[in-house]
């Protein structure tokens, strides 16, 4: 079986295994865990350990999804159109733009954090910054492929460099210095400080900051054998997220009181700078950088891919599924996706508490729709083992039902919700006017 598209011809199939390797390792490691998981720590206390555990058996369940309908819907290319093929064309084109919306969104906020860390540094205006940033970053993913890849195997490489070396300090400091881990740990209102079920409050901030682990399985279809190697990296999710995620908060709150995490902050430089660890701020500055340009170079490769195969199906403008012949890129698609990223980060200016604030609100509920999508999919295709489906379908929806409890991401579901219902409406207003193709499988 061979998970490629109908017209595997057109598509490059450069990226060798050491591509897909760094690219499923950085693709769990963003901004996310080194900036956000602060607010995370302050919502839940010590039991945001709990928090990341859930999180993290989610997304090996969703991973472990990926797999399954990536080896039971050859030739249907990516996630989103393996959704289409086993669910239908309207939960097809639903999941593409959901999925699509969610990147594009971030690709806006991640030219902002980008600007606003190199902007200290370089004197000049910080909207040509952005502009430069996202025209860096857009000229790689024209160029080649194989390109895209390079650039995300150092990026993903200073990450998971930096979080290896993060957790060889940690245990030195540990075995060095007289911390008093037991009263850092537990010496602030215990394990539960916020209440027995704040870990549930902390879900949603480390589920998102998880996001882009389904990358790799994308990528993989532009390898030489992209069923080995989705495979290979679905294998080992469990194990990078105990050592990046688990691993690295456990020594945080060992080593600095959760209290004294600030919201915004990294907790990773706050406990570097406590010990007084030399140079501790340039290098987290350099590395959180790396990994906004790591959203950046991935999240553009993931939608051009995506809208291109939406486009060749109906889904999307048929001009999108034009491919550049000797690069075998989708060109158009990617410049597209840039564009319209731009146009993100300039509502950021331009309409901040309106269509910034609407879109920004989207993604939480959008993220969980599209990983529903995706059980319900394999649940379709492929029935063995079909508790882990449910238990997916369970978590998620316990996820969405936390987030229900919450004012702040209450908003988000309403707003999600109204944004997820137009775009059900598009969909079922162009399968009804005969723009997207009828059948459930093709």
């Amino acid at each position: 079986m061979t998970v490629v598209l109908s017209s595997s011809s057109q598509l490059a199939h450069t990226l060798r295994p050491r591509h897909i390797t760094m690219i499923s390792l950085g693709g769990v490691i963003g901004a996310g865990l080194f900036i956000g998981s602060s607010g995370a720590i302050l919502t839940a206390g010590p039991s945001v350990l709990i928090s990341y555990a859930l999180s993290g058996l989610m997304v090996f369940l969703v991973n472990i999804m990926l797999r399954d309908i990536a080896l039971h819907a050859p030739g249907h290319g990516s996630f989103v159109s393996q959704i289409r093929h086993a669910l239908g064309p309207l939960p097809g084109f639903v999941a593409g733009w959901v999925y699509w919306m969610v990147w594009v969104t971030t690709l806006g906020v991640e030219v902002i954090a980008s600007a606003s860390l190199i902007a200290p540094y370089v004197p000049v205006p910080y909207a040509v910054i952005e502009i430069v940033i996202l025209a860096v970053m857009t000229a790689i993913n024209l160029m080649s492929v194989r390109n895209y890849g390079e650039c995300e195997y150092w990026f993903a490489l200073i990450k998971v460099a930096a979080i290896c070396l993060f957790v060889v300090i940690g245990v030195v400091l540990l075995s060095s210095h007289s911390v008093p881990v037991a009263d850092n740990f537990l010496g602030h209102g215990g394990f539960m400080p916020m209440g027995a079920f704040a870990f549930l409050a902390a879900v949603p901030t480390v589920l998102f900051s998880m996001t882009g682990s389904e990358i790799a399985t994308i990528a993989a279809l532009e390898s030489d054998n992209p069923d080995r190697n989705i495979a290979r990296i679905t294998r080992t999710v469990a194990v990078r997220l105990l050592v990046f995620y688990l691993t690295s908060i456990t020594l945080i709150l060992c080593l600095l009181p959760w209290s004294q995490s600030v919201r915004g902050i990294s907790p990773f430089l706050m406990t570097l700078e406590r010990f007084h660890v030399p140079y501790a701020s340039v290098v987290m500055t350099l590395v959180i950088l790396s990994a906004t340009l790591s959203t950046l170079n991935s999240g553009l490769y993931a939608t051009s891919r995506v809208v291109y195969e939406m486009a060749r199906r109906g889904d999307a403008p048929r001009a999108l599924q034009v491919m550049a012949p000797h690069v075998h890129l989708p060109r158009r698609a990617v410049l597209a996706s840039a564009a319209v990223a731009l146009l993100v980060s300039a509502t950021a200016v331009l309409s901040p508490g309106v269509v910034f604030a609407f879109l920004v609100a989207t993604t939480g509920a959008f993220i969980m729709v599209y990983n529903i999508l995706i059980v319900c999919a394999r649940l379709r295709l492929y029935r063995p083992g079909a508790w882990k489906g449910w238990l997916a379908i369970v978590m998620l929806v316990g996820v969405l039902l936390s987030m229900l409890g919450a004012p702040e991401t209450r908003h988000e579901l309403a707003v999600g919700a109204v944004a997820l219902c137009l775009i059900t409406l598009g969909g079922w207003i162009k399968l009804r006017s005969g723009g997207v193709a009828s059948g459930a499988r093709e």
